[in-house]
């Protein structure tokens, strides 16, 4: 009996090292279930695996084209056909996932590959799992990788990472170098003053009043508001122990927010009316703007004021502004790749075409000529960026101007992106939205009521008043615990 047990406790006590073993083998390596994995792999049952994206234009034809390289070649190669699709903007595609995650009636079945920003990625995992990289990509895959990008894919709960980088971006100050060279040169203007906020709102006023018109515009307001608040040494939402968030707006940057963003809109300094800011500049409406690097392809070349004037204009791309007394905060962003959880199969499918995408050859290539920048450490150097736009042939000088700019941001600034939790991605929808919408509502409000007679000048005096200030800011908390009340 005793000898019984001994052989079975020896038996028991193997297999538990052997388990250890393996799990502590696999955790490092991250690479024993893709060798195992690969033999299931076979051009003669090929496999194929969907890919939901949001790029447009000349980013969605230049994946198109890596897509097809892959099918032809490492595709055809292992059995794996991959199958894109663009659902045409970020907030789209997310829904879209959403409603397959959540198996709305008529959505369609989960992609094998989706697009995302970290925080719809958290709320998709809340639903319906998604794969953490180190099941299949090994620590050298990972390691790769600039440790900020990689890191923006890391989920507060459990510490792993769940998006594949696969081109990461910033914001960039674009101006219209034609425009600003005389009128700066009549000012006695540089460069610099487009550095900060503070000059830069200080710039557009007296372009107000010299023109009558908008000399500015920002893209993402969320951005804006996210890293103002960094830029200040604040946050703009705070986290508990238990995870559960926050809405906490310091006065300091309530105030900050008001008069450099607020302010200018309501008195006309600043200008946004085209769904993206590059389409008011094209316009002339604005003559800057700030908007993503991955945009840069879409500044303008000419500018339209009416049918009798069009002209071509140069670019001026310069790194995203700051706040004096702050530090030079800008964001990361430039949604990477999640894999959802299926069958070995599929999975190993999906971690082979991006980990393809991701090599130096395919990345570097797609990155330059989007206006997108690579996501291993060891490509994000100006002289091989450079290199690799001019080999590339591409006539759009706002790209490689933003290149040149982001390259120096890579360098003295903080790029920052907001973790995600329960409510996050709807907090950063609130705060897109929110002031941005007081602000259309309030430029109807002072025009009707100098319809009626009211002194224009009067009329915005009150509406950029304290009090109204405190109206917002309370306004925005109310809804922001409606938010965060759901979890």
């Amino acid at each position: 009996m005793t000898r019984r047990k001994t052989a079975y406790g020896l038996a028991s006590l193997i297999i538990i090292v052997c388990l250890f073993g393996c799990s502590v083998f696999l955790f490092v390596t991250g690479c024993v279930r893709t060798n195992q994995d690969n033999e299931i792999l076979s051009p003669d049952q090929p496999v194929t695996i969907t890919v939901w994206h949001y790029y447009n234009g000349l980013i969605k034809e230049r994946f198109d084209s890596l897509v097809s390289e892959f099918n032809e070649t490492i595709g055809a190669d292992k059995g794996i056909v991959v199958n894109a699709s663009s659902y045409g903007d970020v907030e789209h595609l997310a829904n879209e996932v959403f409603a397959a995650a959540n198996q709305v009636k008529d959505a369609q079945a989960m992609p094998d590959i989706f697009a995302s920003y970290a925080d719809n990625a958290w709320r998709i995992n809340q639903i319906t799992e998604l794969v953490s990289l180190d099941e299949y990509f090994s620590a050298d895959d990972l390691s790769a990788f600039r440790m900020e990008f990689l890191e923006e894919g890391k989920f507060v709960d459990d510490g792993k990472y769940y998006i594949v980088p696969i081109a990461k971006a910033s914001e960039n100050l674009f101006v219209n170098k034609t425009l600003w060279e005389p009128f700066a040169a009549k000012h006695n203007f540089s460069e610099i003053d487009l550095l900060y906020w503070e000059s830069l709102a200080e710039v557009a006023a007296i372009y107000y009043e010299e023109t009558g018109m908008g000399f500015f515009g920002i893209d993402a307001n969320a951005n804006y508001m996210i890293q103002a608040a960094k830029q200040l040494g604040d946050n703009i939402y705070y986290l508990d122990e238990q995870g559960q968030a926050s809405l906490e707006i310091s006065n300091e940057l309530a105030d900050h927010i008001w008069k450099y963003f607020y302010e200018p809109y309501i008195k006309g300094h600043y200008v946004k009316s085209g769904r993206f800011s590059s389409d008011d500049a094209r316009t002339g409406s604005v003559l800057a703007y700030t908007g993503s690097t991955a945009g840069a392809g879409y500044f303008p070349q000419e500018i339209t004021i009416n049918d009798n004037e069009i002209f071509q204009i140069e670019p001026l791309v310069l790194p995203y502004p700051y706040f004096r007394e702050g530090e030079p905060y800008a964001v990361q962003q430039g949604a990477g790749m999640c894999i959802s959880r299926s069958e070995p199969k599929r999975e190993l499918a999906a971690y082979q075409f991006l980990k393809w995408f991701t090599l130096s050859e395919q990345n570097i290539d797609f990155a330059v000529s989007t206006g997108y920048f690579p996501v291993r450490q060891n490509d994000l150097t100006i002289d091989k960026l450079l290199k690799a736009y001019d080999t590339a042939n591409k006539d759009v000088s706002a790209i490689r101007s933003s290149i040149v700019a982001t390259s120096k941001m890579f360098e003295e600034y903080t790029l920052y992106n907001s973790k995600p939790f329960n409510g996050s991605y709807e907090l950063r929808n609130l705060l897109e939205r929110h002031l941005f919408e007081k602000i259309v509502s309030d430029l109807e409000l002072i025009q009707k009521r100098v319809e009626l007679g009211e002194d224009r000048e009067a009329v915005i005096d009150d509406l950029i008043s304290k009090d109204n200030q405190n109206l917002w800011v309370k306004q925005l908390h109310e809804d922001a615990m409606t938010i965060f009340s759901k979890y």
